[in-house]
């Protein structure tokens, strides 16, 4: 569908356009999905003049499980039901029809880490869709980082892209996800001064502010019905959780959790995981190491796309993390403030939701455009993303001449930055 078609469809029926859909709405753990252009008003594809030529595709593991730091609230708010069976099962009175899955009880069932069946899918679709997108670019070495989740998603992805017969066409290198490899897709592991703490506190206070409202109204909505329930801010959060993860592992539509919660504790929700990306991840980072520690993947962008001839397509698989510090090396996404007590601003930049999905994907692309001209373009998640703000002229469809991309100032620091350098030792000591 042309863009100028998919214009006039928002245009009939703008209350569709703008229905709320909370699976949008879970920051990185939201199910694959693709956002409008940013800014909306850029034009999909690309300049009718040009053709892509050589593209860097970044690509995020698919959904998987819980991690070991989050578990633990879930199965939290697991114990609580399974130890009040009685309460539950029998209601003493009108139970509202979104929390009436409780009177048979709910158990987490949630393992660790592992991809899951929809992280495959979304894998296996994009490696058949970028095959069939993009049939001039081709290249017969992936690169993964070496973490099961982020194998397991290069594997499928390759099976799309290339086919059963995989294993005789391509290879698939790893990379060591540790504090001795100096890594674009984990360069925070050789940051000795990083901390998962910067973004993990703002979350505490976050949800000091957010989560004891979100556990009043579940304690009185289900009051009538469970006389004595006591429904606390950390069952709150581990039922918030479960929404995000029982979609994540048993697909859209398939946890009760997620009908529990009104829009705006949704939103609430997702502004938490937006504070700990942007803390730990982002411009939230201290000594200017979002900027530095995301250089690497930036200055790996640029050196490939710069190259002639050869294999045209590099093919990467990483974290929503490798994401996040890539946009912030070159300064997207960023907002002047960020408060962590809220409120969350309705039009802020950083939103990873619309960033970094599970299977979210960063394709970096250079265009062959008539004149001799070349040009340079984000897609992430399969919108256009506006590069102006990394110091170039964009046009309708966000793209800048590669020129001027190189030249920027972010780019070129990052070109100038390596693991271990000055700019790398204060940043990280």
């Amino acid at each position: 569908m042309s863009s100028l078609s998919s214009f006039a469809l928002l245009a009939l029926a703008p209350a569709a356009a703008h229905a709320f859909n909370l699976y949008e709405h879970l920051g990185n753990l939201s199910p694959y999905f693709t956002p409008t252009n940013t800014p909306a008003s850029l034009l999909s594809g690309i300049p009718e003049s040009c053709s892509v030529d050589r593209a860097f595709l970044v690509h995020r593991h698919g959904s998987r499980q819980p991690i070991s730091s989050e578990l633990p609230t879930i199965q939290n708010l697991s114990y609580y039901i399974n130890n009040n069976t009685a309460l539950f099962k029998s209601p003493k009175g009108q139970l509202p029809s979104e929390f009436s899955f409780l009177t048979n009880g709910w158990s987490s069932s949630f393992t660790l880490n592992n991809l899951s069946a929809s992280g495959r899918q979304q894998l296996f679709d994009h490696g058949v869709a970028l095959r069939l997108d993009y049939p001039s670019l081709y290249t017969d070495t992936v690169l993964a980082g070496d973490q099961d989740r982020v194998v397991e998603s290069a594997q499928w992805f390759m099976d799309g892209y290339f086919g059963r017969y995989v294993g005789d066409v391509a290879v698939l290198d790893k990379i060591a996800e540790n504090n001795l490899t100096v890594s674009w897709i984990t360069a925070m592991d050789t940051c000795k001064t990083w901390e998962y703490a910067s973004g993990n506190d703002l979350v505490t206070e976050w949800g000091k502010v957010y989560l004891p409202k979100v556990a009043i109204r579940m304690n009185k909505a289900v009051s009538s019905a469970y006389p004595g329930v006591n429904f606390t801010s950390q069952h709150a959060h581990g039922a918030l959780w479960a929404c995000a993860y029982g979609t994540a592992v048993y697909g859209v539509g398939r946890s009760p959790w997620c009908e529990v919660f009104k829009s705006q504790e949704i939103l609430d929700f997702e502004y938490e995981l937006d504070l700990l990306m942007r803390g730990a991840f982002g411009y939230g980072l201290p000594t200017n190491q979002g900027p530095t520690l995301g250089s690497l993947l930036i200055s790996n962008v640029t050196t490939f796309l710069q190259g002639t001839g050869g294999q045209n397509l590099s093919l990467n698989f990483a974290h929503d993390t490798t994401i996040d510090l890539g946009l912030t090396a070159l300064g997207l996404a960023h907002d002047e403030e960020y408060p962590a007590t809220g409120p969350p601003s309705p039009n802020r930049n950083w939103r990873t939701s619309t960033q970094v999905p599970f299977g979210a994907q960063m394709l970096f692309k250079r265009l062959s455009c008539s004149g001799n001209e070349t040009r340079i373009q984000l897609e992430l998640n399969g919108a256009n993303f506006d590069l102006s703000p990394v110091g170039c002229t964009s046009d309708y469809y966000g793209t800048c001449k590669f020129a001027d991309f190189t030249a920027s100032e972010n780019v070129q620091k990052a070109l100038n930055i390596t693991d271990g350098d000055a700019t790398w030792t204060s940043a990280c000591t």
